[in-house]
């Protein structure tokens, strides 16, 4: 295990990508979104990435020179099309673009296709949130790279389709919920072979259907499983229909579709246009009160919000910095090494 202070991750990750020919102020975009994700704990999407984004921009699936482009708009919509940017660029400009017309109309809704892999979810509704709105995100796999069996099933069928939410709660942080339906994220299931550990029963069955905790054998044909079963299945195919279907993106698994991408709805709801903030975020904190004030179950040391031990987990690593399994390290060396790109000591 490496620890590596943040500014000194950020910088090298930066690095990386303007040696593969990516523009600097993107390669410090994506760069600055990958570590925040390690930073909030979610390691799966944070610099573990690298090397796939990597792959991406090789292959000319992702495209560093692209701008997003709005096809269609009225005062509360647009239909973006991402044009192969990388997703931390489509992404910022998707939920940017819904919360101005939220402002705007009281309420808006942006669906995005043709995106690279947009991150951590959760970045995005969080900037709604910054600004005392409400911020709600449904995404899906595109058309290809469908990872996850239906309940019942036993092939690959459906992206992990994570969903995301961010509400403003006065002068508290944030409620964020940010989570995949399936049991597991893919890149959870990718630190822990990098890490040489086992994984969990109920996450990954092998290329046969069988329960396996060897996290290899989810990238040998094998498949995630939805999480607590129907209902991570259900939601799933839901936000198939949002984020897949309505946006344009498509859904997995397509014939003869083998470009991986994401297809996100992002909707952001102005407080102010259904209430003051003032009394809402009143309401709120008084609702957060209650729940924290209740009696703990044994083994519990505190009742957590959704989105505050991730808070609690960037402070941490803020102060102490971004721990990398030596899998994760080394592979980001190599690339580094392969590009010409000097590796902090």
């Amino acid at each position: 295990m490496k620890t590596i202070p943040v500014s000194l991750l950020t910088d090298f990750v930066g690095r990386i990508f303007q040696a593969a020919g990516v523009p600097a102020d993107v390669a410090e975009t994506v760069a600055a979104s990958l570590v925040a994700s390690n930073l909030a704990g979610h390691d799966s999407h944070g610099v573990v990435r690298t090397m796939q984004y990597l792959g991406a921009v090789e292959r000319g699936e992702t495209d560093g020179d692209a701008t997003p482009a709005i096809t269609h708009e009225t005062a509360v919509m647009a239909t973006v099309d991402a044009r192969r940017a990388f997703g931390q660029v489509a992404g910022s400009f998707a939920m940017q673009l819904a919360i101005d017309k939220a402002r705007n109309a009281g309420i808006a809704a942006v669906a995005l296709h043709n995106s690279s892999h947009v991150g951590r979810l959760g970045e995005w509704v969080e900037m709604a949130a910054a600004e005392g709105m409400i911020g709600l995100a449904f995404c899906n796999g595109g058309r290809s790279g469908g990872i996850v069996a239906p309940y019942g099933g036993a092939a690959r069928r459906i992206g992990t389709n994570p969903i995301a939410a961010a509400v403003p709660l006065g002068d508290r942080p944030p409620f964020v919920l940010d989570f995949a339906t399936s049991a597991v994220a893919e890149g959870k299931v990718r630190v822990a072979r990098n890490s040489g550990k086992e994984i969990p029963t109920g996450w990954v069955l092998d290329k046969e259907g069988n329960p396996t905790t060897n996290p290899a054998d989810l990238y040998e044909g094998g498949m995630l499983l939805p999480a607590a079963g129907h209902k991570g299945y259900s939601l799933a195919l839901l936000i198939d229909l949002l984020g897949g279907m309505l946006t344009g993106g498509g859904s997995a698994p397509e014939a003869g579709s083998t470009m991986q991408s994401n297809g996100v709805l992002f909707i952001v709801l102005a407080v102010s246009a259904f209430r003051t903030p003032a009394e809402f975020a009143e309401e709120a904190q008084a609702m957060v009160d209650r729940i924290k004030a209740t009696p703990l179950a044994p083994g519990f040391s505190a009742i957590l919000l959704p989105g505050e031990p991730e808070q609690q987990t960037a402070a941490q690593r803020r102060a102490n910095g971004v721990p990398l399994d030596d899998g994760s390290w080394t592979q980001m060396v190599a690339e580094a090494e392969r590009l010409g790109v000097a590796v902090p000591g």
